[in-house]
């Protein structure tokens, strides 16, 4: 994720200086080849250098990072996370609550540039500070703000783990193509650019996803019929399990 914040920095033509620490020198090559920034293994020299420090780490990694950089933020830095599972007033506990502190919750499509980002800020972040940190994700996607912490669980739910959502409709839609005697391949160049299709539709008509929902099912039709097998099945009562599931999850995790 912070490859894709940085790549999209550099393609947005921004004039940020960019550095990073990764202990991993494949990761550090990757980072300088694909942003144009500098890649250190110290960080020390991270945090003399940044007027935003991105905390862009495994959740399991990120307390002793925190541990690391306590006492060590300068006043006038601005501290984004985007690690799962550290609410804004765990990361106050342990970096002291005059950091201006900033959480992000991005999904995997920024690496293609198409991301959906939901950031809140906390701490001593002033709105300049939320904005600044929305700025960076902007070169990858859509980035919006909120002002309650709370409704990340539900984030991260929809949009975090959506994509996860939508690649095992794509597996089942897949193999159900295939069931229906499709070639693998053809099966799979049909349901992408259908997918891909739909959303670039949805993105751009000025009708409601209900109203293009029924503007493709014709009375007695095909899509009348599957949709009606997909209803009887719970398919709705399915998604919004799987919603409800996520956000609890995400709250359990917020908590632990």
């Amino acid at each position: 994720m912070a490859r894709a914040m940085g790549g999209g920095l550099r393609a947005s033509g921004s004039t940020a200086a960019l550095i990073a620490l990764d202990p991993d020198p494949q990761a550090r090559e990757r980072f300088a080849a694909e942003t144009g920034g500098r890649a250190v293994t110290e960080l020390d020299d991270v945090v003399a250098a940044a007027d935003v420090v991105v905390l862009a780490v495994k959740p399991q990694l990120l307390a002793g990072v925190l541990d690391r950089l306590a006492g060590n933020v300068r006043p006038a830095q601005i501290v984004l996370s985007i690690a799962a599972g550290f609410t804004l007033s765990g990361l106050a506990r342990r970096l002291g609550s005059e950091v201006r502190l900033v959480r992000a919750m991005p999904n995997t499509p920024a690496l293609v540039r198409e991301g959906t980002t939901v950031l809140v800020g906390g701490g001593a972040a002033t709105a300049e500070d939320v904005e600044t940190a929305r700025q960076l994700f902007v070169g990858v996607g859509d980035a919006v703000v909120v002002q309650e912490e709370s409704l990340l669980d539900a984030v991260t739910a929809v949009s975090g783990s959506g994509p996860g959502f939508v690649f095992a409709f794509a597996e089942a839609w897949l193999r159900a193509a295939e069931s229906a005697g499709l070639a693998p391949d053809l099966a799979e160049r049909l349901v992408k650019q259908t997918l891909f299709g739909a959303a670039a539709l949805w993105r751009q008509s000025p009708e409601t996803v209900d109203r293009l929902r029924a503007m493709v099912t014709s009375p007695g039709g095909t899509t009348l019929a599957g949709l009606e097998a997909l209803e009887a099945l719970g398919f709705a009562r399915t998604v919004a399990a799987a919603i409800e599931a996520a956000t609890r999850r995400s709250k359990e995790l917020s908590a632990g």
